[in-house]
């Protein structure tokens, strides 16, 4: 499960918990998401400025809350399954959910953030 506990960055960053406290409640809400999708966040927190929630993201890898990787976008439009941690080491070919393998030379990369290890 992604941490959902802030309280100490927003005592820190209070110009940045409004974003941390919507961070959270999303993850609340979503507690079968593996990752974080700075894309979906953005369109599902439409009331946080993107800057601070850039902002809040981005504290909360330095804080060691998370890490950032990499997702491929299958041809259907969702994030596959596997998660790299340099866009370099992802394979000429993955599978999508329905296990039908595509070339990955022209997916879009996405960084997500995973819960550090």
């Amino acid at each position: 499960m992604l941490p959902t506990n802030f309280a100490t960055l927003t005592a820190e960053r209070p110009d940045l918990a409004p974003a941390l406290d919507e961070v959270a409640e999303w993850i609340r809400n979503h507690p079968s998401w593996e990752v974080l999708d700075p894309r979906e966040l953005s369109k599902s927190l439409r009331d946080i400025d993107t800057w601070h929630l850039a902002l809040a993201l981005r504290l909360l890898v330095e804080k060691g809350f998370f890490r950032q990787v990499y997702k491929v976008v299958t041809p259907s439009g969702v994030l596959a399954d596997d998660i790299f941690d340099d866009p370099r080491l992802i394979p000429d070919r993955l599978p999508d959910r329905w296990n039908q393998y595509f070339d990955t030379s022209e997916a879009d990369v996405v960084a997500v953030l995973a819960v550090r290890e």
